[in-house]
């Protein structure tokens, strides 16, 4: 009696285990890279980093360009305008040409590649109230633009946005 419970106990316990090594799963992440394209149809080649675009830009009034950086933020209201963070705390605000495009307003947080022309302008205390109107900032934030900006513009032709998923499956 012994030895068939022995026995039983001893295939019972092989089962489970076996059982439990079948269920083990792998999971594999794969990277799918979703794009749209606004405005002039351009690629992605050429395109240089924020870093080399300050480098470039250094003593020049403007600059015709291709430049990938991420998206700080978007119009709120028709994505008819977005900026666009050049590191070491600068970022440049990206208009589209003749107005002619938008980008979605959902952009902020990806990757944009931009084709046109880069120049230094001032932004007037209207025009930032206005931008801060489209940003849906705080009547407080808008009251509180008292001086124009000097900053970093561009008026793009063409604009690529790149955002990379993970996909997770289960095998």
């Amino acid at each position: 009696m012994k030895k068939i419970f022995f026995l039983a106990s001893t295939i019972v316990f092989f089962a489970c285990t076996n059982e439990q090594q079948n269920q083990t799963q792998e999971v594999v992440e794969d990277v799918e890279v979703v794009i749209t394209k606004h405005g002039k149809d351009i690629s992605e080649e050429g395109a240089i980093t924020a870093a080399e675009f300050l480098t470039q830009f250094e003593g020049k009034d403007s600059l015709y360009t291709k430049l990938i950086a991420p998206i700080n933020e978007v119009c709120a209201k028709k994505g008819c305008w977005m900026t666009i963070n050049l590191g070491e705390d600068k970022e440049m605000r990206v208009r589209f040409k003749d107005y002619d495009f938008f980008v979605p307003k959902d952009a902020a947080g990806k990757f944009a590649i931009v084709q046109g022309f880069a120049k230094i302008d001032t932004t007037s205390i209207d025009e930032l109230k206005h931008y801060l109107q489209d940003a849906e900032a705080s009547q407080e934030e808008i009251d509180a633009i008292t001086a124009p900006e000097i900053n970093y513009s561009f008026e793009a032709e063409g604009v690529i946005i790149k955002e990379e998923k993970l996909i997770s499956n289960e095998k």
